[in-house]
């Protein structure tokens, strides 16, 4: 009798179809966070005709937010709305985000995303912030007052000097004359004052959360420019000279506002867009993935869950503060379900995600090849790499 049981549960065990529920990031350059997971779900089914698969959009509060929560946030009354604004070149660019009768989900990435541009035409010296602060003024005009900005795959390192001008503020140099809107990042180390005497009232009647995938400080060898302005194309000197005019920016709002907010971990986020909206909005930081899988009802999808697959283009050490994988597999630990990351590379350090409930990395890179390349294929890398990573997954079944 016993056997028999044995051997009936065994066989359930067995028949019980595989449920795989797929929170990709975006692979910046490549694919959507949408892309990717369809990618994972063809490796999946590859190997399991019948799995079931659950495929969630992901972002760690940054690029791909309005994704990610569109559905969601509709079936909260938000509606999306499209206005064109001035991009992080400079150029006129068309700009997406969520909003009701009285809050406003708005991606900095739709404005002045780095994924906007080719790489090599990079150049974070010429970068401004100030199409965020055209979405937020349009927004105010809706009568808005409750904003919940993403931060992150920005182009920018003005350490938000353009949003701050779009909304009203002025910078003038050291001879007392008007720098030009859109301000850039090369020029806040010609900032000598500032005047906020037309700034939008509007915004100090509001509440804004700037939401973020980083704990990163404004400046520093930990800070905006230093690690992540060599994405945002600037290296050697052009970093130090961008440093020097955050450093001074920072100076010239810590006199007038009489705080620091330098250090607050997050104001170095999206170029010191972090920064900004402590000092201009009086906001708050919080961790992007805990408000995005709340809004998702994420808990409710891992029920019966067997494995969670997360990934974006790179992790590394710093992926344990906020990323979008690290949270996911942290919220999908609660439930005891195991979760393998797929990325586009993986460095030594990252070997600490381990701690995190991410029992294996997978890179899509399955030969020598460029970036470029790795790029270009990423969605059929993804693919190859789910399908092995389930094959051994199976094994223990």
């Amino acid at each position: 009798m016993a056997s028999c049981l044995l051997n009936k549960n065994k066989e359930e065990i067995l028949n019980k179809k595989l449920k795989v529920l797929v929170a990709m990031d975006s692979f910046k350059g490549s694919c959507s966070a949408f892309e990717a997971g369809e990618a994972c779900r063809k490796g999946i089914l590859n190997v399991k005709e019948d799995a079931c698969v659950v495929n969630i959009p992901i972002s760690d509060g940054g690029e791909g937010l309005i994704q990610a929560l569109e559905n969601p946030l509709k079936e909260d009354n938000f509606k999306k709305i499209e206005i064109n604004v001035i991009g992080a070149y400079g150029e006129s660019t068309e700009c997406n985000f969520m909003c009701n009768t009285h809050s406003a989900v708005i991606e900095m990435a739709e404005c002045c995303g780095i994924y906007k541009y080719d790489r090599e035409n990079l150049d974070a010296r010429n970068t401004t912030t100030y199409g965020l602060g055209q979405t937020v003024a349009y927004a105010l005009k809706q009568g808005i007052h409750f904003f919940k900005i993403g931060l992150g795959g920005s182009a920018t390192n003005d350490g938000g000097a353009g949003f701050a001008q779009a909304l009203g503020a002025k910078f003038y140099d050291k001879d007392k004359k008007l720098i030009e809107a859109p301000i850039k990042s090369c020029d806040l180390i010609r900032i000598a004052s500032i005047d906020m005497s037309e700034f939008n009232q509007n915004v100090l009647t509001s509440d804004f959360i700037g939401t973020c995938d980083v704990t990163n400080p404004l400046l520093g060898p930990n800070g905006a420019t230093y690690i992540f302005g060599k994405q945002k194309g600037a290296s050697g000197e052009v970093l130090d000279k961008l440093e020097a005019g955050m450093r001074n920016y920072a100076q010239i709002l810590k006199n007038y506002y009489k705080k620091d907010c330098s250090n607050v971990p997050g104001s170095g986020a999206a170029g010191g867009m972090g920064a900004a909206l402590i000092f201009f909005c009086n906001a708050k930081l919080r961790p992007g993935i805990d408000t995005v899988l709340d809004l998702l009802k994420f808990d409710e999808k891992l029920l019966d869950c067997d494995l969670v697959i997360v990934g974006e283009g790179r992790m590394d050490g710093q992926s344990i503060n906020g990323k979008a994988p690290v949270g996911v597999a942290k919220r999908a630990a609660l439930h005891h379900v195991p979760t393998i990351a797929i990325c586009g590379s993986y460095t030594d350090d990252a070997k600490s995600l381990y701690n995190c409930n991410i029992k294996a990395m997978f890179s899509i890179c399955n030969g020598p090849m460029t970036l470029n390349d790795s790029i270009a294929n990423a969605k059929a890398l993804i693919e190859t790499s789910v399908e092995n990573a389930i094959r051994i997954f199976l094994l223990n079944k």
